[in-house]
């Protein structure tokens, strides 16, 4: 797909705010990039650096968690025509009203900032001073259909169509936001990008395993640290594991090396995964949920076999790790094509990550998971890293015996400024729960507001800062707004 077929996938009024975004960029000198810290947000930096210096407009970038009184006011400061927002900022309109800026992002928009319902979609109050390209403006959905990176795409497409070339990093923004998750693949307009992405050839779409670590993880870790679906006695078992794989005659190692998945003949794979089905089927899981073992996982074509950036989850997570350990720009300069020191850097930052989730975890799993009605929760204290308690509560309710009939939230002591001591809520879901009504950014925003905390997120993930002596009255909240939207859901389909 050229770009120009990619053009014409895209609904006009979200075109015509790219190219209203990328009139905006050319006519500066000098732009402030502004990103989230996650995946979606590196990726988004990425094309934007790469955007802007083809155009031979010099750049510099932040990393934000979120946009509070500091991030603004250090933004403020700059001395730039313009800050381009990518990943976060439509969250916070209301805040940035007066600053020259561009916001390509896939979050809800900011309510306060004049929202308004049209024909069924939203739109906002157009400010002079800020361009928004963002998804939910117009009728496309930011959870599923196109993230922060495909939006920060299309804005690098409108200042020049060789950016086509780009389209990779947007799939991976996309899937480090997990928006092929309730599919088993890339929908929407992130399917477009994703068939630029393949005729430019650096990603291919594969039918295979869904589970994390097809080119890195031992086919035993692999298995054992699988959690969607769930696979009793396998799952979070790594004896279990061992002893499935050495049943099915697997051969385990290559001399002293283990095998990955991606070292496994197409008949060992097939093997694995109908062994892994009848296990399914002989524990009563539903059929939609025995169909999510196998879907499309995404190859990047360019990269060495046997690495983390081969695979677009692992680079996801590689990005990730890099965010949450304050070293954001390292992911940026990986996705740019750093191979050498940058890679390196990156990869004992995903050591570091993965044994800060392992410590995490086991603390989680001892310290005791409160149920409520509605939901589940605990709380870290100051055990676990605000940054990573969010990856901590979807482990949780990926692990062995956990409760996955309620979404879990889990609370950190929130390392920001404040005059008042504050906490960081981080929530996650599960796909049945959200195919029954569930929707964590809703819930979470409305549970924050009424405590005069700030939240928001996706449906399936969601998070919020609150004061940190109103903890227990979000609780109730939250527990109430997830009751009746799990009720409701019920009740239409009754």
């Amino acid at each position: 797909m050229g770009s120009t077929d990619l053009i014409s996938s895209v609904p006009t009024g979200l075109w015509s705010s790219a190219q209203r975004a990328g009139d905006a960029l050319r006519r500066c000198g000098r732009v402030v990039i502004a990103a989230h810290i996650d995946a979606d947000g590196i990726s988004s930096a990425a094309i934007a650096q790469l955007a802007l210096g083809r155009a031979g407009i010099k750049s510099s970038f932040e990393f934000f968690k979120k946009l509070d009184g500091p991030a603004i006011k250090k933004l403020s400061e700059q001395s730039a025509d313009t800050v381009w927002f990518t990943d976060l900022g439509s969250g916070s309109l209301s805040k940035i009203e007066g600053m020259k800026a561009v916001v390509s992002d896939h979050h809800m928009p900011d309510p306060s900032s004049g929202a308004r319902n049209t024909c069924g979609q939203t739109a906002l109050t157009d400010f002079s001073t800020v361009v928004q390209v963002n998804p939910q403006l117009h009728g496309i959905s930011g959870a599923n259909e196109l993230s922060g990176a495909g939006s920060t795409f299309l804005v690098a497409l409108a200042l020049d169509p060789r950016n086509i070339d780009l389209a990779h990093l947007a799939v991976l923004g996309a899937i480090g936001d997990l928006q092929d998750q309730k599919t088993r693949r890339l929908e929407g307009l992130n399917r477009a990008l994703l068939s630029a992405a393949i005729e430019e050839n650096t990603i291919e779409a594969v039918e295979d395993i869904r589970y994390f670590g097809r080119e890195t993880r031992p086919i035993h870790k692999l298995l054992e640290y699988s959690s969607d679906p769930f696979v009793p006695r396998i799952s979070g078992n790594e004896e279990g594991a061992l002893g499935f794989l050495l049943e099915l005659g697997i051969e385990l190692k290559d001399d002293d090396r283990w095998r990955t998945w991606v070292d496994l003949t197409s008949s060992e794979k097939k093997t694995i995964v109908d062994a892994l089905k009848d296990q399914l089927r002989d524990s009563r899981r539903k059929p939609e949920a025995i169909e999510r073992l196998v879907g499309e996982v995404y190859v990047l074509q360019k990269e060495q076999k046997g690495t983390p950036v081969r695979d677009a989850k692992e680079f996801a997570t590689l990005l990730n790790a890099c965010g949450r350990h304050g070293k954001a720009d390292v992911g940026l300069k990986i996705c740019a094509g750093d191979r050498g020191e940058a890679m390196s850097d990156g990869m004992v930052l995903l050591r570091d990550h993965r044994s800060a989730l392992s410590k995490a975890l086991t603390w989680a799993k001892g310290s005791g998971i409160i149920r409520l009605k509605n939901i589940q929760f605990f709380d870290a204290g100051d055990e676990i890293e605000e940054t990573i308690v969010g990856t901590v509560a979807g482990m949780l309710l990926g692990s062995e015996g956990a409760d996955r009939s309620a979404p879990m939230v889990a609370f950190a002591e929130s390392t920001e400024y404040s005059d008042t001591p504050k906490v960081k809520a981080s929530s996650r879901g599960t796909q049945d729960l959200v195919a029954r009504g569930l929707d964590l950014s809703v819930a979470i925003r409305l549970a924050a507001e009424k405590v005069g905390g700030v939240g928001g997120g996706h449906n399936i993930a969601a998070g919020a800062t609150i004061p940190a002596d109103k903890r227990d009255e979000f609780l109730s909240d939250l527990d109430e707004i997830v009751g009746s939207q799990i009720t409701s859901r019920g009740r239409q389909r009754g």
